[in-house]
Formats: C-alpha cells, structure tokens, sequence
C-alpha cells in the first residue's frame, strides 16, 4: 500500500477519535468539524485505495 494512502487513513482514524473525544468533553463545534474532517481523510484514502485496486486489476490481465 501507498505510504501516502496509509497516512490519510490513520489520519482519518485519528481525526475521527479526536473529534468525538472534543464533542463530549468540549466545544460541539470545534468536535463535529474534527470529525468531519477525520471522515473526509477516510474516504480519500478508500477513493486512492479503489484506484489502486482498479489500476492492479487492469495490469494483471496482460
């Protein structure tokens, strides 16, 4: 895997955690954005994952 693409998925992992920590705790605003945030690295990582796949995939085939 990517290292790049490893970073942005613990990234999002994080991020997310952080996020939900600074909800209960803290202010509900700076927490649901944190979160937010955290989502989006998720889903860049799986779009960069999906187009990995797909590009193996393609190669393989000959």
């Amino acid at each position: 895997m990517n290292p790049v693409t490893l970073l942005l998925a613990i990234l999002g992992l994080g991020g997310f955690a952080l996020g939900a920590i600074l909800t209960v705790t803290g202010p509900l605003e700076m927490g649901v954005i944190v979160m937010g945030l955290g989502l989006v690295f998720q889903v860049i990582s799986l779009v960069r994952i999906k187009r990995a796949k797909q590009r193996d995939g393609s190669n393989a085939g000959g």
